[in-house]
């Protein structure tokens, strides 16, 4: 597995399973995220693209983690 360093968005593109996982409650990681955001006010405007890029990256990397064994 080759990552893009410096790339959060194509390292995201590179751990993300096929299909996209979904936990317990039937989201995705990436929908999860997005409420993260919604709840913490997390955005592009205030943090900057790359931050929340970088966010979005450790995010779902302990997403994926944590639902490793939710089918």
């Amino acid at each position: 597995m080759a990552f893009a360093y410096r790339d959060p968005d194509a390292i995201l593109a590179t751990i993300m399973p096929t299909p996209v996982p979904r936990n317990a409650h039937g989201h995705t990681p990436l929908e999860d995220f997005e409420h993260f955001c919604m709840y913490t006010g997390l955005s592009a405007n205030q943090a900057g693209s790359a931050a929340v890029a970088w966010a979005r990256l450790a995010y779902v990397t302990e997403w994926l983690n944590e639902n490793a064994a939710t089918p």
